[in-house]
């Protein structure tokens, strides 16, 4: 792991550790989701690790406009409404997918990992298996991990370290 990660900067690193725990916390919901949207945070995630793997400046506000008023009518098209738990779900899975996209400062940061704790929590109301619960689990210290790296904002602490961090 540390070879592979070794050519990106400390911000492209613990981006893409942000992006891997929002995915996993994300992707036992994508179930029961529209297809769309599914499709739509698999993209948006992608292209933000993209964006970081590369050093390559985040989209303009335009474009995260435009996915975010396409995001609510796509909503509203597939639930005929904006509230309850199928589409408020909905639109918070692809609401944190969309939030990836401004990801500049720990700020940022900071409310991508709290959505996906909140994500953690909504997959309960679907399902209580066990099974389910190791997946939460995991993704729950990789959000954990992720906060660490956050909150050390000096040196290039190793993920190893704030992985053990996150774990006592």
């Amino acid at each position: 792991m540390k070879a592979l990660t070794r050519h990106l900067t400390r911000e492209a690193r613990d981006t893409l550790w942000l992006l891997g725990a929002l995915l996993l916390s994300t992707a036992p919901h994508f179930t029961h989701l529209p297809v769309w949207c599914s499709a739509g945070v698999v993209a948006a995630l992608s292209w933000r690790g993209w964006l970081a793997w590369q050093d390559r400046a985040l989209p303009p506000r335009w474009v995260l406009l435009v996915a975010l008023l396409a995001s609510i009518a796509l909503t509203w098209n597939s639930h005929h409404m904006l509230f309850g738990r199928e589409a408020g779900v909905t639109l918070v899975v692809v609401l944190s997918g969309l939030k990836t996209l401004e990801l500049r400062a720990r700020r940022d940061a900071f409310v991508v990992t709290l959505l996906g704790f909140f994500l953690i929590l909504t997959q309960f109301m679907y399902s209580q298996h066990i099974m389910l619960a190791g997946l939460m689990l995991t993704a729950l210290w990789a959000l954990l991990t992720a906060l660490v790296l956050a909150q050390r904002p000096m040196g290039r602490p190793p993920l190893m370290e704030a992985g053990k961090a996150a774990f006592k």
